[in-house]
């Protein structure tokens, strides 16, 4: 990645790039639906309808399918984003884990002194918590999540207020996450992006979306980093 001895600033998604959050999210979309009388679904399956926040996840699962059906009235809306959200707030960090390698990127990434930012459509009632009890909420500098801001990815609106907050150019942020609204909102915004070959992309491959650089393992992006300072000191 020709560029990367110019990133100044690191964002990362968090559901699916961070952490592997989709059993707990299964498991309150399930009590949701058995709380309506609804079929349930198996976890596989609602790991393709996770990445766009929590309302299109509430729909997509009464909906029984990734293309949200019409005819989905506000009250029933409603009562299921209830009962979503109540388990969900006692069940945020049940089975959810980081993703291997993980820990030990961010600790190496943080080494290098450059600034970290979360940027997630998740709800910011459960980021910071999720954040907070993986004990990884240290590492960053400015969390924004699903309803911080007007507009969440892959609107660019929260890449290029990240970027402002830190008073970076666009291009030389480096967006990184699992999901083509991770790699939309970066191209939007004129950031780099770093596409992840697991967690939670409806089943297409991350590099379809062409980012900058697709990686399986996060300490991928540290030693990348490290080996691009190295370069630009001799």
């Amino acid at each position: 990645m020709k560029h990367l001895q110019d990133i100044e600033l690191l964002i990362f998604d968090l559901d699916g790039t961070l952490v592997d959050s989709a059993p707990d999210l299964a498991l309150s979309i399930n009590a949701m639906l058995e709380q309506l009388g609804r079929d349930t679904f198996d976890e596989q399956t609602i790991r393709h309808w996770v990445g766009n926040g929590a309302e299109v996840l509430i729909k997509r699962a009464l909906s029984g399918a990734s293309e949200i059906a019409p005819g989905i009235s506000d009250e029933l809306y409603l009562q299921a984003r209830e009962a979503f959200m109540a388990y969900y707030t006692e069940h945020l960090c049940v089975a959810s884990k980081l993703y291997p390698g993980v820990a030990e990127a961010l600790e190496a990434l943080q080494s290098e002194s450059r600034p970290m930012a979360i940027v997630t459509n998740k709800p910011g009632c459960f980021t910071l918590p999720l954040l907070e009890e993986l004990g990884i909420a240290h590492y960053f500098s400015l969390v924004l999540s699903g309803d911080s801001l007007p507009k969440k990815k892959p609107d660019p609106l929260p890449l290029l207020h990240t970027a402002e907050h830190f008073s970076v150019a666009p291009e030389r942020i480096l967006m990184i996450g699992d999901s083509k609204n991770d790699i939309l909102a970066a191209k939007a915004a004129g950031c780099q992006a770093l596409g992840l070959t697991y967690g939670y992309n409806y089943g297409e491959d991350i590099a379809l979306s062409q980012p900058e650089a697709v990686s399986s393992d996060l300490r991928e992006l540290a030693q990348w980093l490290e080996d691009a300072a190295a370069v630009d000191l001799q």
